[in-house]
């Protein structure tokens, strides 16, 4: 009887082992995440200001791109006050 029991645990377990989810999970680290996102934000600021011609124009809409990052980026928990100032800053030098 005994015999039964160990076989039919060991068999149950086997079978969950071999049918359980195959799950892979991407994990990216403090530095990747903030590398992609202000990737994301220099896309943005490259397309909206590639279409404008006049220089007083495209400050305008920089400045208010950048408004609009900043206050992204505040409302994210995982940048803090400096890091916002130089991913602004970094951005602020994109042509």
């Amino acid at each position: 009887m005994y015999i039964y029991i160990g076989s039919f645990i060991v068999i149950t377990a086997l079978m969950l082992y071999v049918m359980r989810p195959k799950i892979t999970t991407i994990v990216q680290t403090k530095r990747e995440k903030r590398e992609e996102i202000v990737d994301g934000y220099k896309k943005q600021l490259r397309e909206a200001l590639e279409v404008i011609q006049d220089n007083d124009e495209k400050t305008a809409k920089k400045v208010a791109l950048l408004k609009k990052f900043s206050d992204e980026l505040a409302s994210n928990i995982f940048f803090d006050g400096n890091e916002i100032h130089e991913i602004i800053l970094e951005l602020s030098k994109e042509d």
